[in-house]
């Protein structure tokens, strides 16, 4: 198959309407897929048509689907396969000469788990020509979760961009005992694609004495180029006497980062403690160091790590990632964390650090969070805030209003608070705000969203001027037609429903806000728009209108 089928499906997904997800209507394309005219745009068609259908393990499919608010099931068409119009007719599609057609059948054949044609499909990884075409027997195969894990670990070989891997994720989920024979058959390849999958297969598998034996000799022996790769499977597994065999790799660049990781996730307590001790042997603790205890699976390790944060060893610019590691967020960490925040001077650390605070409510770290918001920071004041959000401590709402009527201290993070406390009487603030952050599009959407929450007649003007201009940000254009809403504005009606049809033009989905507005003006204009949407594409729109139209009294 074609590159450009890919890339136009992926453009597609993002750029158009999605369709729904009738299986009613797909029966009939699947009828139609039977004529010996079906080509690459009709396939193409059929990918945009019906993505979660087709394509549920795809990224984009799943992204799309959690935007709407939707549930993917993992085998959409499996009612589908014991129809008789798929009984009848899979195998046309599966022995066609046309490779549109087999590639479809391909596609219905994983979604729809018929495990039936498993075999078939394993030959045909053998025998089919056309590439794209491989690719997705291959993805069918992995989806029905196939215990022929050496077929498939020799596909992924010749067809995987180990790069940008898409199958080994699914590959690495199949049948653990299946993946690790599979393993043990092919570490020795002579093919270095192989090798290396073979290794990092095994790090999925579990520890046992031969994996131990087999990786570590992957270590001893590979080149330096490939040698990571089973350092990262020693590090996945967690194995442990490493120093003596390590200390080489932590002074060349190609495997420092990761046998650091090594060393770190190692179970043998002298391989942490001679990690612990290079962070004591010069002035500055270099990055990699640092994080191979902040990236750590042991909560032993992130205590050093916090530690560590309070010396004037860490760079201006260090940087971590507080929510890509959850065990951060454990209670046993929290007193480290509270002692770090106030002991630490590093301005870059502690506002990254103030992250993991957010939903404490207890009084010492909603003691601290207080203090950082006059810090002369600014992203310091912002975070602390954002930490802040749902708790309902009075001491942080009597300082609320102080707060953001001060120049010097306030953060648009604040209007999260206010509203959330129900603080209303802030309006001539936020109008002046607005009035004087014309180049600065964070206040002018907090100040609207502000505005828009807690309304008053005078802002009717404005919030109609922002509907107006189509080149207005999409959010405040959503909060000026919530406050028109909440004014019960009737005069807006024709322009609400302007805005509304104008949205509609690429997705329903872009007019749901515009509805919700609408439904608190109430009237029959108001009510007519709304009906129109009851046939909605989109689930999530139809849902929203029929519920609407049943609260409308």
């Amino acid at each position: 198959m074609k590159i450009k089928l890919i890339i136009t499906i992926i453009l597609l997904i993002f750029f158009a309407k999605v369709h729904s997800q009738d299986l009613t209507n797909f029966k009939v394309d699947f009828k139609l897929s039977l004529d010996k005219t079906f080509d690459e745009e009709k396939l193409n068609n059929l990918f945009l048509k019906y993505p979660q259908l087709l394509t549920p393990q795809s990224g984009i499919t799943q992204l799309t689907s959690n935007l709407k608010g939707e549930t993917l099931r993992n085998f959409p068409l499996n009612d589908f396969k014991n129809d008789n119009l798929y009984i009848d007719n899979i195998d046309k599609l599966l022995n066609s000469e046309n490779s549109f057609q087999r590639l479809f059948s391909y596609l219905i054949i994983g979604t729809s788990n018929d495990l039936s044609k498993e075999e078939q499909l394993l030959e045909r990884l053998k025998s089919e020509k056309e590439k794209g075409n491989l690719v997705w027997c291959g993805m069918s195969l992995l989806n029905l979760k196939t215990k022929h894990t050496t077929e498939l670990f020799d596909f992924l070989v010749e067809n995987e961009n180990f790069g940008d891997a898409h199958m080994l994720p699914l590959f690495f989920k199949l049948d653990k005992k299946s993946l690790q024979e599979t393993a043990y058959k092919r570490y020795n390849s002579e093919n270095l694609k192989a090798k290396i999958l073979a290794v990092q297969t095994l790090s999925q598998t579990g520890k046992n004495p031969e994996t131990e034996k087999i990786v570590l000799d992957a270590v001893k022996n590979w080149d330096i180029n490939i040698k990571g790769y089973a350092i990262y499977t020693v590090k996945e597994l967690q194995i442990g006497n490493l120093l003596e065999t390590f200390k080489p790799f932590l002074d060349n660049d190609k495997t420092r980062k990761i046998a650091l990781q090594a060393l770190a996730e190692s179970p043998t307590n002298s391989d942490v403690e001679y990690l612990k001790s290079l962070t004591a042997k010069k002035d500055s603790i270099s990055d990699d160091l640092l994080d191979c205890f902040f990236e750590s699976n042991k909560l032993e390790n992130l205590k050093f790590w916090l530690e560590l944060l309070k010396t004037n060893k860490i760079s201006d610019d260090y940087y971590f990632s507080v929510p890509n590691n959850k065990l951060i967020y454990s209670d046993e960490l929290l007193p480290n964390i509270q002692n770090t925040l106030k002991e630490c001077k590093n301005e870059k650390v502690i506002e990254e650090l103030l992250r993991a605070l957010q939903s404490r409510n207890d009084i010492e770290s909603t003691n601290i969070l207080i203090d950082f918001l006059k810090h002369k920071n600014s992203s310091i004041r912002y975070w602390s805030t954002v930490a802040l959000k749902g708790n309902k401590n009075q001491k942080v709402i009597d300082l609320l209003p102080g707060l953001i009527n001060d120049e010097e201290y306030r953060t648009t993070a604040l209007v999260d608070l206010l509203v959330e406390n129900n603080i209303n009487n802030q309006q001539i603030t936020f109008e002046k705000i607005y009035k004087n952050s014309s180049k600065n599009l964070d206040w002018e959407r907090s100040s609207i969203e502000y505005l828009s929450n807690y309304p008053l007649e005078n802002h009717k003007e404005l919030f109609r001027k922002i509907l107006k201009n189509e080149k207005s940000d999409f959010s405040m254009r959503y909060h000026a037609a919530l406050g028109l809403g909440r004014l019960k504005d009737e005069n807006s009606v024709d322009l609400l429903i302007k805005v509304c049809e104008e949205t509609r033009k690429e997705s329903d989905l872009n007019s749901r806000i515009y509805l919700e507005a609408l439904a608190m003006v109430k009237g029959e204009k108001a009510k007519k728009e709304i009906k129109t949407f009851l046939n909605s594409d989109e689930e999530v729109v139809k849902e929203l209108a029929n519920e609407l139209l049943k609260k409308w009294n």
